[in-house]
């Protein structure tokens, strides 16, 4: 299964390498040193100063900034600018070429429908069955849901990670409790294209099989 905690090692093949969720109380200053190539920092709640390249600057929930480049040594601290906060530390491999990166909010719904792809399995949800031209990552944050990738369904719960293969549809139907969730989106491939893709609108799915 494709879903592991920060503790524990992705499939090889994933772009992301590790994670962490980094809660912030006030007078709090956690400090890291970059351990992969790239690192991408994501405020998930309040407000954070971030202290990078000799500099600092303050992250909102859901803005995100690129540590690798900006210069300076390979250490990085961060503190909160707001009586909670919350930062996701993403750091791995992956090209210049990015597709999306955020936070997402999924809640169930009688009257849901979906735009995406059509399913076979129970869906309450208005996430929609589609895939993408890179890999995606969701790290869920709050709440309880399940989750279909490809042809397997996996429970997730907070500080739970899924990796998400290129070409591989995927789909959040049941949020038994409303979730808030990261997702994050890394090198683009095959045609470079951005956002949702369906088999209905943009041409079958080509996943790759080792992926998953």
């Amino acid at each position: 299964m494709p879903v592991y905690r920060h503790d524990e090692a992705p499939p090889p093949w994933c772009e992301l390498k590790a994670f962490e969720i980094i809660d912030l109380k006030p007078e709090d200053a956690v400090s890291r040193r970059r351990s992969h190539a790239r690192t991408r920092l994501l405020c998930t709640l309040g407000t954070a100063q971030v202290f990078a390249g000799g500099g600092s600057f303050v992250l909102k929930e859901g803005q995100f900034a690129d540590l690798d480049l900006l210069g300076g040594d390979k250490g990085w601290q961060v503190k909160p600018g707001s009586p909670a906060a919350q930062v996701v530390a993403l750091s791995g491999d992956w090209g210049k070429d990015l597709g999306g990166c955020g936070i997402f909010r999924v809640a169930e719904d009688p009257a849901a429908t979906n735009a995406g792809d059509p399913v076979t399995y129970p869906k309450k949800t208005r996430v929609d069955s589609h895939y993408h031209d890179c890999d995606e990552y969701w790290i869920l944050l709050e709440g309880r849901a399940t989750v279909v990738v490809g042809d397997q369904t996996m429970d997730m719960r907070p500080g739970d990670c899924v990796s998400i293969g290129m070409g591989h549809h995927h789909d959040m139907p049941l949020a038994p409790e409303p979730t808030k969730a990261v997702f994050f989106e890394t090198t683009l491939q095959r045609d470079k294209r951005i956002g949702h893709l369906w088999n209905h609108t943009h041409g079958i799915a080509e996943p790759h099989p080792e992926r998953i």
